[in-house]
């Protein structure tokens, strides 16, 4: 625990103050951070959310839908949330891969899905929001749904037809099961905040950068810079949680339970809806711009997923539970037909 956590801690508590009489006990005024930046279409996707939750309980439960790096860091929310210095986050649950790796595998299996209606179909209808619960359940927080923002696109300062194509390419992105699916194609994996990726672009500092969605990147200026994305892409498509801790959870009455579960399936819909549109108006504007767009061969993305399978496999025999959760993906994807018995 850092003191700056600490000192937060102390002050959320005494800010706090005890809770007095029946109304008080009912009435709940959370904090929630994301890991979106300020004024984005995601961020204001989740203000949405917080608006939502608002009016469908009649102002009982008011949300401060608060953006990245508002009160902690992006890799600091699940602890703030354990010490009351947040109510909640809306974040992405692969943050906690060296915490278990099965997160890595729940948080978003690379070059599995490719469609977002898969993805929120096997956590909402096939027990991956299950899992998810159970994954956090050693650290007190409870994920009452999950959102996704569709599948991520790769920005690039040169064209990358093929996925050798990446051999000696410096790319920005999270270290862990991304970061090992690239390198096996020889790329440079380096890791550093999405704040930072515009100036690393412009410096040369990377060749690439995985971070968001097609528009995502239009939005954040990185095709200012780099002319080349692979779009559609099949590298990632991954999830957020909105999650507060669970002896909160415990504490609400069955029909907030069941209210907050509504808000927050209804917000994964609008995200994913919102952005699929944002991502076909982006792709119109930037082909107008003269933005090359790069849409793999269906061979070129059976030889990524194939190497993404063995990484896949390689984490799953980390922990017991990543087993778990890896052997309940491969389950779906083959009841759907995204892999071969």
């Amino acid at each position: 625990m850092t003191n700056a956590l600490r000192t937060l801690a102390a002050a959320a508590l005494f800010a706090a103050g005890p809770l007095v009489g029946p109304a008080a006990a009912q009435d709940y005024n959370w904090a929630i951070q994301s890991l979106w930046q300020a004024g984005t279409a995601t961020q204001k996707s989740f203000e949405s959310f917080a608006e939502d939750v608002s009016k469908r309980t009649n102002g009982q439960i008011k949300i401060r839908a608060l953006p990245a790096d508002a009160v902690v860091g992006t890799a600091q929310t699940l602890e703030a949330v354990q010490m009351g210095v947040l109510d909640g986050e809306h974040n992405a649950p692969a943050y906690w891969t060296g915490r278990e790796p099965g997160f890595a595998i729940l948080g978003g299996l690379v070059g599995a899905y490719q469609t977002t209606r898969q993805l929120l179909d096997y956590h909402y209808e096939n027990g991956g929001l299950e899992l998810l619960r159970e994954a956090y359940e050693p650290f007190g927080l409870y994920p009452i749904g999950v959102t996704t923002w569709g599948a991520e696109s790769l920005p690039l300062m040169k064209p990358v037809e093929h996925p050798d194509e990446f051999k000696g390419m410096k790319l920005r992105m999270s270290k862990g099961m991304f970061s090992d699916v690239f390198a096996k194609f020889g790329a440079i994996p380096i890791e550093m905040p999405g704040t930072e990726v515009y100036s690393a672009l412009d410096k040369g500092v990377v060749d690439g950068a995985d971070w968001g969605t097609l528009s995502m990147n239009e939005e954040l200026g990185f095709h200012d810079i780099a002319k080349y994305a692979i779009f559609p892409s099949v590298h990632s498509m991954s999830i957020a949680d909105v999650a507060i801790r669970k002896d909160v959870w415990d504490s609400l009455t069955p029909k907030l339970q069941r209210t907050l579960t509504e808000a927050v399936r209804a917000f994964a819909d609008d995200m994913a809806e919102t952005m699929a549109r944002k991502d076909a108006e982006a792709a119109d504007k930037l082909r107008g711009e003269g933005i090359t767009l790069i849409d793999w061969s269906d061979e070129d993305k059976t030889v990524f997923r194939d190497a993404a399978i063995g990484v896949w496999k390689a984490y799953a025999t980390q922990s017991p539970f990543a087993q778990k959760a890896l052997d309940s993906q491969l389950s779906y994807m083959k009841k759907i037909g995204l892999i071969e018995e």
